[in-house]
């Protein structure tokens, strides 16, 4: 028994012991527990605050990859400003924050047919607009922000005038001119100061216009213009004054080439060698796929008082502009003459560019009552065609490079940027005239085109915004 009863108390001073044992155990179990819960309470918190942290950077990343894009935008609406602004196509520009740089902006300029600008200068398709695309990115990736733009520019005001000279512009007595008239040397109206003085008169004259010597013009189409005169060098009027002579401003001593647009004619290749000649009583259609040499409209016999109405009596050149209003036909040739009462008829729809490529001589004349210009089939109605739907494109740097003498009719653009134009006693109807020097001889009259071209398709300042984009 005394053997039992001192297990049983071996025994029960063990369990004893191990409960006695078990209490830190218990108590590390606790604080492992109490850690695990602290260490997921801060995992969660910094889950949360990076989240926060990563969504206030992606935010800010937003905004300026925003700007960035934005800025590109107003540095090409900037350099659409600048000298050559229709041909700009773009470029790529780091945008920095003092010596910080934020990121780039990726530009394309574009017509708004999405093709370039380029020599074209978005002539097939609104010229006017450009589609600005600027595509912004930061230094780090992914960020990354579109913002497209069109804008709107207006066309160089060199392009108002209807006589442009570089060299210089003489107007002799009873010289009349409807349009504004300009030079990049000097400008001399040539008096007596009484109705015989040369003029440059507006469209639509007030009262009786310089003391009657602009009448009522009947311009072709009619559309309200002033005649300003305006001049790098000095305007000499001596037909009683300026005031007297200009119904516009007389405007001297502008800034050196600032008035008369630049063009440089294309090389187009050598000149044809084979002539054309059209006799009394034909009428003969150019062929717009040869490049002729010498054409010439033979003379009406004898020296007439006016063209007769027989066609037998008379030589007609036809100029076909085809069905397309829209398209342009191109003829080529050496020089042409257009004899006494001969024709030249521009038929069809569209429009006809003659390019004359005589290098030196005089590359085109006309005289005694002739006809350069005519829309009309019917001899005793000539009817000029619109100035600017026939232009003259002459390549010579003779000082009579074009050379129209008495002639009756005369309707057209002429581009002569290497020679002289001469015009004596002979009646432009309605077109454009831009040469290295121009004369104007007595009893002339001409009336301006305000739809013909006298430079290329030059538009600038783009900053008339007309659609925003951000994607």
């Amino acid at each position: 028994m005394t053997q039992v009863r001192v297990v049983r108390g071996a025994i029960v001073a063990g369990r004893r012991r191990a409960m006695r044992g078990g209490a830190p155990g218990a108590a590390l179990l606790s604080v492992v527990v109490f850690l695990l819960l602290i260490l997921m309470v801060t995992v969660g918190v910094m889950a949360v605050v990076r989240s926060d942290l990563a969504a206030g950077i992606r935010q800010q990343q937003a905004v300026q990859v925003f700007n960035v894009a934005e800025a590109g935008v107003h540095y090409a609406i900037a350099r659409l400003q600048t000298e050559g602004a229709d041909r700009y196509e773009g470029e790529t520009v780091p945008i920095t924050d003092g010596n910080i740089t934020i990121g780039t902006a990726t530009v394309e300029v574009r017509c708004l047919d999405g093709s370039r600008p380029g020599a074209n200068a978005c002539a097939a398709v609104e010229p006017a607009y450009r589609r600005i695309i600027s595509t912004g990115t930061l230094t780090v990736p992914e960020p990354r922000r579109v913002v497209t733009v069109v804008v709107e520019g207006t066309t160089s005001v060199t392009r108002t005038y209807a006589v442009c000279a570089y060299d210089g512009l003489t107007l002799d007595q009873q010289v009349t001119i409807y349009g504004a008239v300009g030079s990049n040397g000097t400008i001399t109206l040539s008096g007596p100061s009484t109705s015989n003085r040369a003029a440059i008169c507006d469209s639509a004259p007030d009262g009786p216009g310089l003391g009657g010597r602009c009448g009522t013009p009947n311009p072709t189409p009619v559309n309200e213009f002033t005649s300003d005169a305006t001049a790098v060098g000095a305007i000499t009027c001596n037909g009683g004054g300026c005031p007297n002579q200009v119904e516009g401003h007389a405007k001297p001593n502008q800034p050196a080439g600032s008035v008369c647009p630049t063009v440089a004619l294309p090389s187009w290749g050598e000149p044809g060698a084979t002539p054309l000649s059209v006799p009394r009583g034909s009428t003969v259609i150019a062929n717009p796929a040869m490049n002729y040499g010498a054409v010439t409209l033979e003379d009406t016999p004898g020296n007439p008082s006016s063209c007769p109405s027989d066609p037998a009596q008379r030589a007609t050149l036809v100029l076909d502009a085809g069905s397309d209003p829209n398209a342009t036909v191109t003829f080529q040739m050496r020089t042409l003459q257009v004899g006494k009462c001969a024709r030249v008829e521009i038929r069809g729809q569209g429009k006809v560019e003659l390019r004359l490529l005589e290098p030196s001589g005089t590359a085109l004349r006309t005289v005694q009552r002739s006809v350069l210009g005519t829309k009309s089939q019917v001899l005793t109605a000539e009817e000029p065609v619109e100035g600017h739907r026939f232009t003259v494109k002459v390549v010579s740097t003779s000082g009579t490079a074009v050379d129209f003498n008495q002639s009756g009719l005369i309707a057209g653009t002429f581009i002569v940027p290497n020679g002289g134009f001469h015009l004596d006693q002979a009646q432009i109807t309605n077109g454009a005239i831009l040469a290295k020097a121009v004369d104007f001889d007595q009893g002339t009259t001409f009336t301006w085109d305000p739809r013909s071209v006298i430079g290329d398709q030059v538009y600038g300042n783009f900053r008339r915004l007309r659609a925003w984009k951000d994607q």
